[in-house]
């Protein structure tokens, strides 16, 4: 496919290149008055006109197919190939939004120094998602070290409480 799209680069800008070295579709002739037009078939003129339009259309759809094809689907995939659901993915971008800077998660690609590691903690340590979405809900609602921590009490409350620790509870320890 590399291959594929870089040809088409390369033929597209050598196109042109003859294109521009002709004097353009309708240049002068070499040697003759400037602004003359040239003597050359309609045909000959027409073809260089299409193939250009044609190379134009195409170098404007290949990537915008890239685009639409490479979109699809991306926001549900998680580490290890998991899919999360809707709730997971707003906890996602809510772990991102605010947990992100302190705790290391391979899910979000956060490597946070302060908080535990939470696919470790989380992840290794407890062998249940119950256990795992209770330990992380926990925590942000009392905080961490009694409240006396770095980890401030009720970060999120609720529902998005509700879709982080669902989050993190999933993608823990699944790198």
């Amino acid at each position: 496919m590399l291959i594929i799209f870089v040809s088409f680069w390369v033929l597209l800008g050598l196109g042109v290149f003859f294109v521009a070295m002709r004097g353009g579709p309708r240049g002068a002739v070499e040697g003759s008055e400037i602004g003359r037009p040239q003597e050359g078939s309609k045909a000959g003129q027409r073809m260089v006109t299409l193939v250009v339009v044609v190379l134009f259309a195409f170098g404007l759809a290949v990537p915008a197919l890239v685009l639409s094809f490479n979109g699809a689907h991306k926001a549900a995939v998680a580490v290890g190939g998991l899919h999360l659901n809707a709730e997971q993915q707003q906890g996602r971008e809510l772990f991102a939004r605010s947990c992100a800077v302190c705790h290391t998660l391979a899910a979000t690609k956060s490597v946070g120094r302060t908080g535990p590691n939470l696919d470790v903690r989380v992840g290794q340590d407890i062998a249940t998602p119950a256990g795992r979405k209770a330990l992380v809900l926990g925590a942000i609602a009392e905080g961490r070290a009694r409240g006396f921590g770095q980890m401030p009490a009720l970060l999120y409350q609720g529902k998005e409480a509700e879709e982080v620790a669902n989050f993190v509870a999933t993608v823990a320890g699944r790198h």
